[in-house]
C-alpha cells in the first residue's frame, strides 16, 4: 500500500512539471509569435485587372539588399508571409515579362499585420536603341495546377476556329475528325467558360469547328484537376475562356477576313461597363469551304486473300453564325447577377467521291469496283443559356450559384449513289440510298460553389453539380436499287433506328487547404452519383410498343479522393506532388447497338454494356522562375483499368469488317513534359514544349459473335515537341513562326505514324492599335496527315486521311470607342495608402468578381 501512495506521488510530481513545461513552452511559443509579423496582399495584371496566381513575392530587408523571405501568390492572386520580426522592410513582386513592382512597409507591435489589398503588374515595355516596341504579354503563363495560353498572341489564329487554335496548344492533338486528345489520351474534358456548357463528346467536334477563333481570350489545360472539380476525363480538363474585356466606358472592335480555301469571316463586338452594370454583345459570321481534304486505304482480309482499298476526295462548305451577349447587375457591393447565353446558327453542305476496288492479293486488276457518291447537307443550332449569382463577404469568402440550359440540333440528310462494275463477267448496278438523322440533345446544369479562408493558414471549398441530359435521336432510310437517281425510293426498314440516351449526375466535394510557411497540402474529395438510361429501338419496335425490349438501365456510385502537397523551396522555385482519381464515361454514340453502313469498308456499331474507364493520376511538378526564363517540369505516372478501345474483326458469317467499342484491358502512361520560356534579346519570346511518355497496353482476349478476338500487349515511348518564337519588330510589326513534331504512337491493333506540321503570321498595327493587319498561313509545309496501321489475325489495314492542307488567311481588325483600360486609384496603384477607405473607392470602382476559378466570364 506504501509503495502505491509512493508511486502515486511520484506520478503526480511528474506530470506537474511535464504540465509546467508545456505552459512555459506554449507561452515562449506565443511570445516569439507576438513579436513576429505578417504582410500579405493581392496581386492582379494591370491590363485585365484579373487575379495573378503564381508571381513570385520576395521579402527584403529595408536597404533592399538582403532576402529575408518569400513565396508566391495562390490560385487567386493572394500571397501570405508570415514569422517577420518587427521591424520596415521592401516587398518585391516580378513575374518574366512584367516590371518589378517594389513597395515599402512597417510592422509594429501595434500593427504586427500588413494587408496590400491589390498590387497591379504592369507589361515591361522596352526601349531599343531609340525606337519604341511595343511590349506583348507572354504567350503562355505557367501555373502549379495549369498552363494558360493567352491565344490572341497567336497570330496563326487569326480567321480560324477553336479547332485551330487548339491544333497550335503543346500536348494537345485534334485528328481528323476534330476529336481533342491530351497527351495521346482522347478521354479529356473540354469546357467553355469553366463548364460543359452543352459540350458533350458527340458534338463539341462540330461545335469547335464552328466557334471563331477571334472569339477566345484563352486556353487553360488542367492535367490533374482537384476534387473541385468533375472527375470525368482521365487526362484532364481543357478549358476554352471566351473573351470579356473591362474598361470604363463603351468600346468595341469590327474585323473581316478571309482565305485562299475561299473562306470568309467578319465579326463585331461591343462591350459597355459602369460602376452598376457590365454588358457585352458579339456576333461573328463564318462561311468554311475546303475542297482540299481526302483519304485513302488499304485493307487486307487474310483467310480469303482478298482486299478492299479504296480513295476518297471530300469537298464541303457552310456557313454560320455565332452569338453571344451578357449582363451583370452588380446590385451591392457584395452581390452580382449575370445573365447570359450564346448560340450558333449554321449550316453545311458536302461531298464526297469515294471509288472502292475489291480484288484477290497479287492479282493484277480487280474483280469489282464500285463508285459513290456521297451528298450530304444538315442544320447545326446549338444554344446554351445561364444565370449566375455571386456573394462575396470579403475577397477570400465567397458564395456562387450558377444554373444552365443547353439545346442542341442537328439534322443531317445524306445521300449515298453507289455504281458497281463486275469484271468478269462484265456487268454494272446501280443504287441510291436516302439516310436522314434528327439529333436532339438537351441538358439542365446546376452548380453551387463556396469558398471560405476561415482562418489564415485554414481554407475550405465545397460544392454540388448537377448535370441532366436526355437525347433522342431518329434515323430512317430509303433506297431504290433500281436506279441511280432514287425514282422508286422505298423505305428501308432494317436501317431504322431511334436511340435515347440520358444520363443524370449528381455530385458533392469539399477540399480543406492547410498552408504551414512554405509548406502547403490540399486534400479534397468527390462523391459521383450517376445513372445511365438507353433504349434503342428498331422499325418494328418503333412502330410497336409491345416488341420493344426493357431499357437498358444502370447507376453508379464513386468516390474520387484528390491530394496536392506543396512546397516553396526559395522565392524562385517551387515543388509539387500530387494524385488524383478520374473516370472516362463512355458517351452516347459508343452505347447505341444499332449497324451503321455508312463505310462501306467497316460496319460500326455501339455497345450498351460499356462501363466506365478509371485512372489514378500522379503527378510531380517543378517550377522554377529566372529574370527572364521560366523552366517547368512534370513527371506523371497514370495506370487506367477498364480501357474502352475501338476493336476492329471480320465476320465469320458475312465477311464483312465490323468496329465497336469495348472494355478490353489496361494500359499505363508515364512521362515527363518541359515547358520552357525565354526572353532573348528583349524582343524574342521562346516557347518549347517537350512531352516524353511512355505508353503500355496490356494483351487482351474476349469472344464476340462466336469468334475469339485477341490483343498482344504492345507498348512504345513517345514524344512531342513544340516550338514558337515571337519577334517583336519595330513600326509595331510582329512576327511568329511555330512548328511541331508528333512521333510514332500505339494505338488499339496498331500504331499511328509521326507528322509533324508549322504556322506563320506576321501582324503589324496602325493608328495606335486601333487598326490591325494580320496575314498568316496555316500547316505551311502541308504535312498534317494522319496515317495509321492497324491489323490482327484476319486483317490489315493501311489507312491515310487529311483534313485541309496548306491555308493562308488576311484578317483586318479595327477598334474604336474608349479603349483606356479601367482606372485604378493611386493608392492602388502607387503610393502606400493600406486603410480601409483606400479599399473601399477601388471596389467602388472596380465591383466586380470572377464567378468561377478559371477566370471566364459566368
Amino acid at each position: 500500500m506504501i509503495k502505491l501512495l509512493l508511486y502515486m506521488y511520484v506520478k503526480e510530481a511528474i506530470m506537474k512539471k511535464i504540465f509546467f513545461m508545456m505552459c512555459l513552452l506554449m507561452t515562449s511559443t506565443l511570445c516569439v509569435f507576438a513579436q513576429s509579423g505578417t504582410v500579405k496582399g493581392k496581386v492582379a495584371d494591370k491590363s485585365t485587372d484579373e487575379s495573378f496566381p503564381y508571381v513570385t513575392v520576395v521579402v527584403k530587408d529595408a536597404a533592399g539588399t538582403k532576402t529575408i523571405d518569400g513565396g508566391v501568390t495562390d490560385i487567386e492572386g493572394d500571397f501570405k508571409v508570415g514569422g517577420l520580426p518587427l521591424g520596415t522592410y521592401q516587398l518585391e513582386v516580378s513575374y518574366v515579362g512584367y516590371k518589378t513592382l517594389t513597395r515599402k512597409f512597417t510592422l509594429t507591435s501595434a500593427k504586427p499585420t500588413h494587408t496590400f489589398h491589390k498590387l497591379y503588374l504592369q507589361e515591361d515595355a522596352t526601349m531599343l536603341k531609340e525606337v519604341t516596341v511595343t511590349g506583348q504579354q507572354s504567350s503562355m503563363r505557367l501555373e502549379v495546377d495549369r498552363k494558360s495560353f493567352d491565344v490572341n498572341q497567336q497570330i496563326a489564329n487569326a480567321g480560324g476556329s477553336a479547332s485551330d487554335v487548339l491544333e497550335n496548344i503543346p500536348s494537345v492533338e485534334v485528328d481528323n475528325d476534330g476529336n481533342i486528345s491530351l497527351r495521346g489520351n482522347e478521354s479529356v474534358e473540354v469546357w467553355i467558360n469553366g463548364k460543359a456548357s452543352g459540350l458533350t463528346t458527340d458534338n463539341r467536334a462540330e461545335i469547335l469547328q464552328q466557334l471563331p477563333a477571334e472569339s477566345i481570350e484563352r486556353i487553360e489545360v488542367i492535367d490533374n484537376p482537384s476534387a473541385k472539380f468533375s472527375a470525368e476525363g482521365s487526362a484532364g480538363i481543357i478549358n476554352i475562356v471566351l473573351k470579356k474585356d473591362r474598361k470604363a466606358g463603351y468600346y468595341g472592335s469590327l474585323q473581316v477576313g478571309g482565305n485562299t480555301n475561299g473562306g470568309a469571316n467578319a465579326s463585331g463586338n461591343i462591350n459597355y461597363s459602369s460602376p452598376k452594370f457590365d454588358a457585352y454583345a458579339n456576333v461573328g459570321y463564318r462561311h468554311r469551304r475546303n475542297h482540299q481534304g481526302g483519304g485513302w486505304s488499304k485493307q487486307n482480309y487474310l483467310q480469303t486473300n482478298e482486299y478492299q482499298n479504296y480513295d476518297s476526295k471530300n469537298r464541303d462548305q457552310g456557313n454560320n453564325v455565332f452569338m453571344r451577349a451578357g449582363v451583370t447587375w452588380h446590385a451591392t457591393e457584395k452581390d452580382d447577377f449575370t445573365l447570359s447565353g450564346m448560340g450558333m446558327l449554321g449550316g453545311r453542305n458536302g461531298s464526297n467521291s469515294t471509288l472502292y476496288h475489291y480484288g484477290v492479293i497479287g492479282a493484277a486488276a480487280d474483280t469489282k469496283v464500285m463508285d459513290r457518291l456521297t451528298r450530304s447537307r444538315g442544320n447545326n443550332h446549338f444554344f446554351h443559356a445561364e444565370m449566375n449569382y455571386n456573394h462575396t463577404w470579403s475577397a477570400q469568402h465567397k458564395l456562387d450559384v450558377m444554373v444552365g440550359y443547353n439545346r442542341w440540333f442537328g439534322d443531317n440528310y445524306n445521300y449515298y449513289q453507289d455504281s458497281t462494275t463486275v469484271f468478269e463477267p462484265l456487268a454494272t448496278t446501280y443504287d441510291y440510298q436516302y439516310r436522314p438523322m434528327f439529333v436532339s440533345n438537351r441538358s439542365w446544369e446546376a452548380k453551387v460553389d463556396y469558398e471560405n479562408q476561415i482562418t489564415s493558414i485554414f481554407k475550405l471549398q465545397a460544392g454540388y453539380n448537377g448535370r441532366f441530359s436526355h437525347e433522342n435521336t431518329p434515323q430512317e432510310s430509303w433506297i431504290d436499287y433500281s436506279s441511280w437517281n432514287g425514282e422508286n425510293l422505298e423505305e428501308d426498314k432494317a436501317y431504322f433506328n431511334r436511340f435515347i440516351y440520358d444520363q443524370d449526375t449528381h455530385a458533392l466535394y469539399a477540399t480543406a487547404s492547410l498552408q504551414f510557411g512554405k509548406f502547403g497540402v490540399m486534400g479534397g474529395l468527390r462523391g459521383e452519383y450517376w445513372r445511365v438510361n438507353t433504349e434503342s429501338y428498331d422499325w418494328d419496335q418503333e412502330h410497336d410498343a409491345t416488341k420493344r425490349e426493357a431499357p437498358f438501365k444502370k447507376d453508379f456510385f464513386q468516390l474520387f479522393p484528390s491530394v496536392f502537397i506543396s512546397y516553396q523551396l526559395t522565392p524562385t522555385q517551387q515543388l509539387q506532388l500530387n494524385y488524383t482519381r478520374r473516370l472516362r464515361r463512355p458517351w452516347g454514340g459508343q452505347l447505341n447497338s444499332f449497324k451503321n453502313t455508312r463505310d462501306a469498308s467497316m460496319v460500326e456499331f455501339g455497345n450498351p454494356y460499356l462501363t466506365p474507364e478509371y485512372s489514378n493520376s500522379f503527378a510531380l511538378n517543378y517550377l522554377k522562375q529566372w529574370t527572364e526564363h521560366t523552366l517547368s517540369l512534370s513527371a506523371y505516372y497514370r495506370p487506367t483499368t477498364d480501357v474502352m478501345q475501338r476493336i476492329r474483326y471480320q465476320s465469320q458469317s458475312d465477311g464483312l469488317m465490323y468496329q465497336t467499342t469495348m472494355n478490353v484491358a489496361k494500359n499505363l502512361s508515364t512521362g515527363i513534359e518541359m515547358v520552357l520560356k525565354n526572353r532573348l534579346f528583349k524582343i524574342v519570346d521562346l516557347t518549347t514544349t517537350l512531352n516524353a511518355y511512355y505508353y503500355k497496353i496490356n494483351g487482351f482476349k474476349f469472344d464476340i459473335e462466336g469468334q475469339t478476338i485477341t490483343g498482344e500487349e504492345d507498348h512504345n515511348f513517345s514524344w512531342t515537341g513544340r516550338m514558337m518564337a515571337s519577334v517583336r519588330l519595330p513600326y509595331d510589326i510582329s512576327v511568329q513562326l511555330t512548328g511541331n513534331y508528333r512521333s510514332r504512337q500505339v494505338v488499339t491493333q496498331g500504331y499511328r505514324k509521326p507528322m509533324y506540321g508549322m504556322d506563320l503570321g506576321i501582324r503589324k498595327t496602325f493608328f495606335d492599335k486601333q487598326l490591325a493587319i494580320s496575314v498568316n498561313v496555316r500547316d505551311l509545309l502541308d504535312s498534317r496527315h494522319f496515317e495509321i496501321f492497324t491489323s490482327s489475325d484476319t486483317f490489315s489495314r493501311h489507312q491515310r486521311n487529311w483534313r485541309g492542307g496548306r491555308r493562308a488567311n488576311i484578317n483586318i481588325t479595327w477598334n474604336f470607342g474608349n479603349m483606356k483600360k479601367k482606372s485604378k486609384t493611386e493608392g492602388a496603384e502607387g503610393n502606400e495608402q493600406e486603410d480601409d477607405q483606400q479599399n473601399n473607392n477601388f471596389q467602388q470602382d472596380n465591383n466586380f468578381q470572377q464567378n468561377n476559378n478559371f477566370g471566364g466570364e459566368e
